[in-house]
């Protein structure tokens, strides 16, 4: 049973609507229910009062939903591997990995591991747009030409970029086959 479903029964058992639950807990009515929706994880202090307002113990509202873990835990995994699709698509992998990512938001979207991983996949497609460009521009003013030589800077370039977003896509499978708390910290979250 999900924390959303143990405070929907809590609520009933006391007899009290989602509406006289917000009142006698203090914590606004949209919060409670996108609790009991599971649209939210709620924070710590936010279960400690709801328990306290159902008269129930913090610890049978904080047992979480195994299966539901499981789920999130597979998609985030997905969501990962379809980085891979960097080598056959470069610039359509992110869009196919937003597309998944809302696909299953309600797994996801509370889930800080799955906004890493979306949010370097949209990093990388921005570095390689910013590397493309800049190639371009330099490219231009030093010799007055769109191309130099037959010097493939741009795909040297480019591989290179390519196998450092496989290497972290690997690394990142590594980590979550660990389920390890720590993950890509040197991402910035961009959803």
């Amino acid at each position: 049973m999900t924390t959303g479903e143990q405070i929907v029964g809590a609520r009933k058992s006391q007899g009290y609507s989602q509406e006289e639950l917000s009142h006698v807990s203090g914590i606004s009515l949209r919060t409670i229910q996108r609790i009991e929706k599971g649209e939210v994880n709620p924070r710590g202090y936010t279960l400690k009062t709801l328990a306290q307002s159902l008269k129930i113990e913090l610890r049978d509202l904080t047992t979480q939903d195994v299966s539901t873990d499981d789920k999130a835990a597979s998609k985030i995994r997905s969501l990962n591997t379809l980085g891979l699709l960097v080598i056959l698509f470069p610039l359509v992998s992110a869009l196919i990995q937003i597309v998944y990512w809302t696909k299953n938001k309600h797994l996801l979207s509370s889930r800080p591991a799955s906004r890493k991983v979306l949010s370097f996949q949209i990093l990388w497609i921005v570095v390689v747009l910013i590397f493309f460009s800049l190639v371009q521009i330099l490219t231009y003013s030093i010799t007055g030409q769109s191309v130099y030589g037959h010097f493939p800077v741009r795909t040297t370039g480019y591989l290179v970029l390519l196998l450092a977003n496989i290497s972290v896509i690997l690394y990142t499978a590594s980590k979550l086959n660990r389920n390890s708390p720590v993950l890509l910290s040197g991402v910035p979250s961009l959803v």
